[in-house]
């Protein structure tokens, strides 16, 4: 479902899930943040502005897990742009925030980068979390196939990256495919993960009928 409002407190569930995920002895992009709080209030940002964007989706009423994607022809608004960017900037200094973007320039182009530079759509899962009291309970599938439906839909692919090997796996156990990885020194990995949509006829393919 579609979420329309969300109370902050619950902006700040989803910020800490983030910002306080036990990466074990892997070094997540956390580390790239000055603190797991400003990891924390830079998610809340992000959610704020799905949410304004209506890129935010919930498994129920309940809000067990949280998914927030970007369809092809959906476009971020400045308004949206703002809230992300006040997220962003109110979680570190100026040279906190110089750090942080030339750590996550080591990386190189993602892979919403590489199939834009060749005009290919796509959805872009930017955010998936699961409550903490909710989690090993399967709602993780709900999120992804809300996401894999609508690439079904659509016939094009769902993609995201995420900066752990433990979440990655979560990923390729769900029917993604590892499409590459980028390296940010001491800092860790990014991988970018995709899925194809099925085979059967999209709703692109019957509308050019």
């Amino acid at each position: 479902m579609k979420v329309a409002k969300l109370e902050e407190s619950t902006i700040r569930d989803i910020g800490h899930a983030f910002g306080y995920y036990d990466y074990g002895t892997e070094h997540g992009l956390i580390d790239a943040f000055p603190s797991h709080d400003a990891a924390s209030a830079f998610i809340c940002g992000y959610v704020r502005m799905a949410l304004k964007s209506g890129m935010l989706y919930a498994t129920g009423e309940n809000g067990e897990g949280y998914i927030a994607y970007k369809l092809p022809t959906q476009k971020v608004g400045l308004k949206a742009t703002l809230l992300l960017a006040k997220g962003f900037l109110g979680s570190m200094k100026i040279k906190e925030s110089i750090r942080f973007m030339r750590i996550m320039a080591k990386g190189g182009s993602g892979l919403g980068k590489q199939l834009d530079k060749a005009k290919k759509p796509y959805i872009y899962v930017g955010l998936v979390c699961v409550r903490e009291p909710y989690q090993g309970q399967g709602y993780m599938r709900k999120l992804m196939d809300m996401a894999f439906a609508e690439g079904n839909r659509l016939g094009v692919p769902v993609i995201l990256d995420t900066d752990a090997k433990s979440k990655c796996d979560k990923y390729l156990h769900l029917g993604m495919e590892l499409a590459g990885t980028r390296r940010f020194g001491e800092y860790g990995v990014l991988y970018d993960l995709i899925k194809y949509p099925d085979a059967s006829k999209s709703k692109m393919e019957e509308d050019a009928e």
